[in-house]
């Protein structure tokens, strides 16, 4: 009578399936995650940066005690620093560029950094901030004065680098576009053509202006016209 060819256990078949049933969970449990931060901070800076979302992103959000309490504090503040008629008037240049706050009381003060060399502009911003600051508007507008001087016929080039002590590569990427598009619409209102103002999101910054800042910053180039 023949006798029965008994095979050694080998625990490692089922070790392998399991090990890799828990890695793949533990992947699909990380993309879950990674969306939801990627989705809620886009929401965040929606919010502080435009001020305002969709009514579907806010009808699902019950309003609470001190969400109206801070909504009528917000009400009080801006009926209290509502310009009067003089301050209107002297803010009447700063009316022109979309997105100034003319609410903010203390104007005087700079939040971007500020050297003007012969042909080119750059403009160190502090934190977070895309519109110019009523101080950097005036250093703006002395650049463009000189530059009509020295170069009559010329046309303008905008680069802006993005910051880099943002949450995200989405968000950094939409402040510089923001900053970049608000000083086109500042020179633009300077008495410049459409034509003569050209934004280069795309291009890369020149070697001999490319400097080292995390709040990122922007740059305004003279080129000559051939």
């Amino acid at each position: 009578m023949a006798k029965k060819h008994l095979e050694p256990f080998n625990p490692w078949p089922g070790f392998v399936d399991l090990f890799a049933s828990v890695i793949m969970v533990v992947l699909i449990f990380m993309l879950v995650l990674i969306v939801n931060i990627t989705y809620y901070a886009q929401f965040k800076y929606k919010i502080s940066y435009t001020g305002s979302s969709s009514v579907q992103e806010l009808s699902n959000e019950p309003i609470t005690t001190a969400a109206k309490i801070d909504m009528q504090k917000k009400k009080e503040y801006i009926l209290d620093v509502t310009p009067n008629k003089e301050e209107k008037d002297s803010q009447k240049d700063l009316q022109a560029v979309a997105g100034m706050d003319l609410t903010v009381k203390d104007s005087n003060l700079t939040r971007q950094e500020n050297s003007i060399y012969d042909d080119w502009m750059l403009i160190k911003y502090n934190n977070k901030e895309i519109i110019l600051d009523p101080q950097t508007m005036k250093d703006v507008d002395s650049f463009l004065k000189q530059a009509k001087i020295k170069f009559p016929n010329h046309y303008i080039s905008i680069f802006t680098a993005e910051p880099k002590n943002q949450a995200s590569a989405t968000i950094s990427k939409q402040i510089a576009l923001g900053r970049a598009l608000n000083i086109r619409n500042l020179i633009r209102s300077r008495e410049y053509k459409e034509s003569d103002v050209v934004v280069r999101l795309k291009d890369k910054i020149p070697n001999a202006q490319t400097v080292d800042y995390d709040a990122g910053y922007g740059i305004i180039m003279v080129n000559t016209k051939k």
